[in-house]
């Protein structure tokens, strides 16, 4: 893996679910000035209260992803989101929150602060683990 921190202004996002691993992708690319257009059949009513999003209410089509940089396939459904893959042109990165062999990238925990950005991974490996340590450092941190 290659470590990298991605300019999201303008980049259209999107994202195939609706529901929490969703919400929380969609809160992380608005807060990085990313375009996100949202595809499910159902939303959490979260997503209502969003600004700068485009919620279509339909179940996955390809043509949907045409014009994506990139695309998170959330859905509970393995196959779906296999097909999301499938879709995929080479110019596009794909994201499969249900299978990490299956993604291009995927996304660190993070810890901000105006002067810094910590970035930690466990390689998709054990998040649980992860999200301990990463609290241990938020500690250290604040000493």
């Amino acid at each position: 893996m290659y470590p990298v921190m991605l300019d999201l202004t303008g980049k259209k996002i999107v994202i195939i679910g609706g529901g929490r691993i969703a919400l929380r992708k969609t809160i992380a690319i608005l807060n990085a000035k990313g375009q996100v257009t949202l595809v499910a059949p159902t939303f959490l009513e979260e997503f209502n209260e969003l600004e700068n999003i485009k919620l279509i209410k339909a179940t996955y089509m390809a043509e949907y992803i045409k014009e994506a940089h990139l695309i998170f396939a959330c859905t509970d459904s393995q196959a779906i989101n296999q097909k999301i893959v499938n879709d995929v042109s080479e110019s596009q990165w794909v994201n499969d929150c249900s299978q990490k062999e299956n993604s291009d990238f995927y996304n660190m925990s993070t810890i901000e602060s105006q002067d810094y950005l910590i970035a930690l991974s466990s390689y998709g490996k054990d998040p649980a683990a992860l999200k301990k340590k990463k609290d241990q450092f938020k500690l250290l941190l604040e000493e």
